[in-house]
């Protein structure tokens, strides 16, 4: 059982109590009056005065809904004067979508005798705010049957409900900020994916245009009628370009990396721990051409005139 039904049924609990105490203060002044006037009966008095400092709301209804009696608390609870509120009929007061359903739970309870507990429902209060209450209410009937009046024991319920509302509106927004920044993080992610396209992109451009364009001049300038000097620079170009490119290669796997349908196939045996023989077996070609591919994927990666060993190197591209 969670907080809530806990508290509903402290509150069932206690309003049973109390409308069973206020039928007994009814019963006794009844019996009071009938041997002694009102005014000069101090038992009444005092059983009247218990009612009217109550903190629930109590009053009376007939049959048609007139208000008969009530006190303090039930007065505070609408706002009107008690000559405003006594004899003022329900509808004045309860709005017509409540009215028809509270009629109902009344006539039930005049068919049976049998009291209706806790049921809710809004009120307009005389300076035309909404305020809401949490009722039970009971058959007191004459001796003879002719008379019957309805008990009503209420209190105020307006916090909880505004409380209730409010939580309910909230959680409407944080739904819908949910939805948003579900959107949003979609869109984020597109956003992130197409950056992270671009970044590939480029990196392939710059892989390309060094390696087919830059490094190959370089090449053929060291072919050349150059001096010991001037190929040395050759040679720290060349280094350099490879070390600004390697980066991009280590960020790229190895089918971007502009290899040969048998390149990639040659690619993925080394990095398995084949030999060149293995390789030459399993791809049923000579050893002469997995030594081609071999040299045609080093050159490929830019390892030609490093030591880096092959196998680590594929190990080491994404």
């Amino acid at each position: 059982m969670n907080d809530e039904e806990k508290n509903k049924e402290k509150l069932l609990t206690e309003i049973m109590q109390l409308r069973q105490h206020v039928e007994m203060l009814e019963g006794e002044i009844l019996q009071l009056s009938s041997k002694a006037g009102t005014d000069a009966n101090p038992e009444v008095k005092k059983y009247q005065e218990m009612l009217e400092h109550m903190d629930e709301a109590y009053f009376e209804t007939d049959r048609a809904g007139n208000i008969t009696f009530f006190n303090r608390a039930a007065l505070q609870m609408v706002g009107y004067t008690a000559e405003e509120f006594m004899g003022m009929n329900s509808r004045q007061y309860i709005p017509p979508e409540d009215y028809e359903r509270l009629f109902k739970i009344y006539n039930r309870i005049y068919q049976t005798g049998q009291p209706a507990l806790i049921f809710e429902y809004a009120i307009i209060r005389k300076d035309g705010r909404i305020a809401y209450r949490e009722t039970s209410a009971s058959l007191l009937k004459d001796s003879s049957n002719s008379e019957s009046t309805f008990m009503n024991l209420s209190r105020d319920i307006t916090k909880r409900k505004l409380y209730q509302a409010a939580f309910v509106e909230k959680k409407r927004e944080l739904k819908i900020q949910s939805h948003s920044l579900a959107e949003s993080n979609t869109a984020l992610k597109v956003l992130l994916k197409q950056r992270e396209d671009d970044k590939v992109e480029l990196e392939r451009n710059v892989l390309s245009n060094v390696r087919e364009i830059i490094i190959p001049y370089v090449q053929k300038l060291q072919k050349g009628r150059l001096g010991d000097d001037e190929l040395a620079l050759t040679h720290i170009i060349e280094a350099n370009l490879n070390n600004i490119i390697s980066p991009f290669l280590r960020n790229l796997s190895i089918s971007q990396c502009n290899l040969t349908p048998k390149e990639l196939q040659v690619a993925n045996l080394v990095k398995e721990g084949r030999t060149t023989k293995e390789i030459a077996d399993f791809l049923n070609i000579s050893t002469g051409a997995i030594d081609f591919h071999r040299n045609s994927i080093r050159k490929k990666l830019g390892l030609n005139n490093k030591k880096s060993n092959l196998r680590s190197y594929l190990l080491s591209l994404t």
